[in-house]
């Protein structure tokens, strides 16, 4: 895979994972903290970006392990969420990182598809089980009452808590997010009638960087899965990007999702594979 695809890819997710960040932390030479107090426990978006250790030489234990050591400081002293996102492919320096105590505790798998290349695909027979009606809509969101339908859905999709609502709704309507798109998937099911009683089930958000197109927070409301109902929004995403011009399509799988044969059988195509450690409790 060409080497600018892989770094077009990165840079959306991590500018994805800043706009989530209200605390971060730089320390020159050493590493970059993303955190955010109200995502305790969400290890992809609280993250540690390595900087300047990897191109010196993954070998250079010493110097390794004192920046572990400050990452260790700055997480106590700040009373923040610290996971390391290193290349699975650095073996010894995640060596190093299990010296000082870190633990690995999942893969996230980055993958695209590009574009030019795809073709819809079809359902395959397991997501055909208790088909909804065909009718169906998707709506792009404004942030007036219709973010709290995507909430919903995201919020059921990926059992989110009620606390974190509130800080979670204030993230997605920052600048930041002005030219994302948040996608609401709605369809009308066996208990409904008019097209006003369509139901949100399902939802993604958009999100672009120069020519990559971020698909994140894909979800459906747990009451209506396995019904091919994701399948139909990366479809929808897909075609959202040919007609705007996208080269690339970038989404994450982690690895204990058990998710990434599904977006495989939808032509995305692994092309990087970080190593997530944490730091041990203190």
């Amino acid at each position: 895979m060409d080497c600018s695809i892989i770094e077009k890819l990165k840079s959306n997710e991590l500018e994805f994972c800043k706009n989530w960040s209200n605390n971060t932390i730089d320390l020159k030479n050493s590493f970059h903290v993303l955190s955010n107090r109200d995502l305790k426990g969400d290890y992809f978006l609280n993250r540690v970006i390595l900087t300047n250790v990897i191109g010196v030489s993954n070998r250079n234990e010493r110097k390794i392990s004192s920046i572990i050591s400050k990452l260790k400081e700055v997480s106590k002293q700040q009373v923040i969420d610290a996971y390391v996102h290193i290349d699975d492919n650095f073996s010894s320096f995640k060596s190093i990182l299990e010296k000082n105590g870190l633990r690995g505790i999942d893969k996230l798998n980055g993958l695209v598809n590009v574009v030019k290349d795809q073709k819809p695909f079809p359902l395959n027979e397991f997501e055909l089980q208790k088909p909804l009606s065909k009718r169906e809509t998707y709506e792009l969101v404004s942030f007036t009452d219709e973010l709290d339908d995507w909430l919903n859905v995201y919020s059921s999709a990926f059992g989110i808590n009620m606390e974190k609502r509130a800080p979670i709704r204030a993230i997605l309507q920052k600048e930041n997010f002005r030219d994302s798109k948040f996608i609401l998937y709605k369809q009308k099911s066996d208990y409904t009638r008019t097209r006003q009683n369509l139901k949100p089930i399902g939802c993604c958000l958009l999100f672009p960087t120069n020519e990559a197109l971020g698909v994140y927070c894909l979800g459906t409301d747990q009451r209506h899965r396995n019904k091919g109902i994701a399948s139909s929004i990366i479809d929808y995403a897909i075609n959202y990007a040919q007609i705007n011009g996208f080269d690339l399509i970038g989404l994450q799988a982690l690895h204990s999702d058990h998710k990434l044969g599904f977006y495989q059988r939808r032509h995305f195509k692994k092309v990087y594979t970080n190593a997530i450690y944490s730091l041990p409790c203190s």
